[in-house]
């Protein structure tokens, strides 16, 4: 499991209203590799708390340290309660528990736009039931994993491809549904067929174009499928998904062309989509377990 990399605290709001106002904000804007979700550290002391709703669902993660809080939660009367690390709490958009910090605390706040939460809806084979309602204090692997990576990758602006980015934040949107609802996930998921070969075809060609920007939303319109059911078939295809396809076609293409001697790394991670030497030799070691230079020298 990824260990917490370091992010400037958001230190510049007077509140916690102000902060989660900004988040949200961002979250519905589409910019650079960000589409439909923003996710930032904030550290608080005694006395900072919650009293606004927010205009997007959040999802927030206690970070670092235990915390204790007191409020009222829902329709109930004021209580208090302590958020371990790891500990996640769900709030749907419209909705404003309040709640005041008796410690110092720190959080990682996600703010996950509507509109992508209700795409994601649609998509499904099966709809979750109920309405999205608060959820304070509770364990999800999953969706703790996913903050954990998307706020890695924040952290280090973004500079992964735009397909893992909405790879993190379609899953996230997932999780968020049947979490909230308080569904069974597999309840929502049908037994899904591969990609058609013809179709699966398209896709791979599409995605050799390595410097190309390609989003989830991109490969799945060139499919003719929904992105729910596209990232479904196309691992059923393939036994991966789309994005690690896509590294696996950028680091093989990386391979051959170590074999160049006249061929730079910095030239060899720009053709290949990487945004840089620094993060090319990143990913190349986590995956092969070498860096390119020592590769390139056991040819």
């Amino acid at each position: 499991m990824p260990t917490m990399p370091h992010l400037k605290i958001m230190g510049d709001f007077t509140s916690y209203d102000d902060f989660l106002a900004d988040l949200s904000k961002r979250s519905a804007q589409n910019h650079g590799a960000v589409r439909g979700a923003a996710i930032e550290r904030y550290r608080g002391a005694p006395d900072t708390g919650r009293n606004v709703a927010s205009q997007q669902h959040v999802l927030t993660m206690c970070a670092s340290f235990p915390a204790r809080y007191e409020g009222r939660l829902g329709h109930h009367n004021s209580v208090s309660w302590v958020k371990a690390p790891g500990a996640l709490s769900l709030v749907p958009a419209g909705m404003a528990p309040v709640w005041r910090a008796r410690t110092d605390f720190e959080l990682i706040a996600c703010a996950i736009d509507v509109s992508l939460v209700n795409e994601v809806q649609t998509e499904l084979d099966r709809q979750p039931e109920g309405e999205l309602r608060f959820r304070n204090k509770f364990e999800d692997t999953a969706a703790l994993q996913l903050m954990r990576l998307l706020f890695a990758d924040s952290a280090d602006g973004y500079p992964a491809d735009r397909l893992y980015t909405d790879h993190l934040i379609h899953a996230l949107a997932y999780r968020f549904l049947v979490t909230g609802r308080g569904s069974d996930p597999q309840s929502t998921v049908k037994q899904v067929s591969p990609l058609p070969r013809h179709i699966l075809g398209r896709v791979i060609e599409r995605m050799r174009n390595l410097g190309s920007e390609l989003s989830l939303q991109v490969l799945a319109r060139e499919s003719g499928y929904s992105r729910v059911h596209f990232v479904r078939m196309f691992r059923a295809a393939t036994g991966y998904t789309p994005h690690n396809y896509l590294l696996k076609l950028r680091l093989d293409r990386v391979r051959e062309l170590l074999a160049i001697p006249a061929l730079s790394l910095t030239d060899i991670a720009l053709e290949c989509g990487f945004s840089s030497h620094s993060h090319l030799s990143r990913v190349f070691r986590q995956v092969l377990g070498a860096t390119p230079s020592e590769y390139r020298r056991s040819l």
